[in-house]
């Protein structure tokens, strides 16, 4: 028993420095492509001369280069903003619901052992008062007491698969969408390369700036694929890390109860 929770905690330590290393990779990924689109390109030499503008028309011009660059997209950024209110909306629904359901493990190994080294009355006391999402399940199994140890293990199960499915529910959606970002991004490439090599059906010969539309609308889908893929990414392995660390937990609980009972 010890071995097998040592490995427990050993698992979670190390899934804990991966989701640390992928979030600070993805971070600077998204940092590296926010400056571009929150900033204006710098003024020509010749406007510097000129007297500054106020304050309400620089915050309306940085506006405007948001709203530009989202234009300059074309009408696959229609596609990919209704991406992106499904997948707020639907990740604020399950932060909510976890939040509800109070999906807390941190040290509460060590109050359940503490509350069953005092005794079973003290534990079902415990496990009403904490309410946790742990104590829930774990409450389930203490009502078939009477009825054995595997009727017990049996009801945790059960009860488990009930409440982790609720945790699970939707988060598929959660990744197809984070998964459908890009794929709509590097359509828009396709889309907006197709533009460009329209230029030379209209005129015989393009000139760069023919071209260039194109070619911005190709990179620009491109990047806004990314841009929400990469939190969405984040967004889900939270998600699912929390549901690990519960079922982990659990598992410890249940078998440190299983042991005492029999």
């Amino acid at each position: 028993m010890v071995d097998r929770n040592a490995r427990t905690v050993q698992f979670v330590h190390m899934k804990n420095k991966n989701l640390l290393a992928i979030y600070l990779l993805a971070g600077l990924l998204i940092f590296s492509y926010l400056p571009p689109l929150l900033s204006q390109s710098p003024a020509p030499e010749a406007e510097k001369t000129e007297q500054a503008a106020p304050a309400e028309e620089i915050v309306t011009a940085e506006e405007e280069s948001i709203f530009q660059w989202i234009i300059k997209g074309g009408s696959t950024m229609a596609y990919l903003g209704i991406i992106v209110v499904i997948i707020i909306g639907f990740a604020l629904e399950r932060y909510f619901y976890f939040k509800r359901s109070r999906v807390q493990t941190k040290g509460y190994y060590e109050k359940f052992r503490a509350a069953l080294d005092r005794g079973i009355p003290d534990l079902e006391a415990f496990l009403k008062e904490d309410g946790t999402i742990l104590s829930r399940i774990l409450s389930e199994g203490m009502r078939s007491r009477s009825r054995g140890v595997a009727s017990v293990e049996k009801s945790i199960e059960n009860t488990a698969t009930v409440e982790i499915g609720k945790l699970e529910r939707g988060l598929n959606l959660l990744s197809n969408l984070g998964n459908l970002a890009p794929l709509l991004g590097f359509f828009g490439t396709v889309v907006g390369m197709r533009h460009s090599f329209l230029q030379f059906v209209v005129k015989a010969a393009p000139t760069a700036k023919d071209l260039a539309g194109g070619v911005e609308e190709a990179l620009i889908t491109t990047q806004a694929g990314l841009l929400i893929a990469i939190p969405t990414y984040l967004v889900y392995n939270l998600f699912l890390y929390s549901i690990d660390t519960v079922t982990i937990e659990l598992e410890r609980c249940a078998n440190e109860l299983s042991d005492r009972l029999s």
